[in-house]
């Protein structure tokens, strides 16, 4: 598999970066982020989404590794 990431600020670009994707049959997801002058507040709300949904505990104990 190979993983590329594309940013992109303009939303018509990524509606057709999108419509390729699905016409080539290739899987892809789409995920807003934080600007880097963003506010405190929106950096923990980011934080918060990615504490609820990433579940770290199946990794177990670094120390093992």
């Amino acid at each position: 598999m190979t993983r590329i990431i594309l940013e992109s600020k303009n939303n018509n670009d990524v509606l057709l970066i999108k419509e390729i994707a699905e016409r080539l049959n290739i899987s892809y997801k789409i995920q807003s982020v934080p600007a880097p002058n963003s506010s405190k507040k929106d950096l923990e709300h980011y934080y918060k989404i990615i504490n609820k949904v990433v579940d770290v505990s199946d990794y177990g104990n670094p120390s093992q590794w």
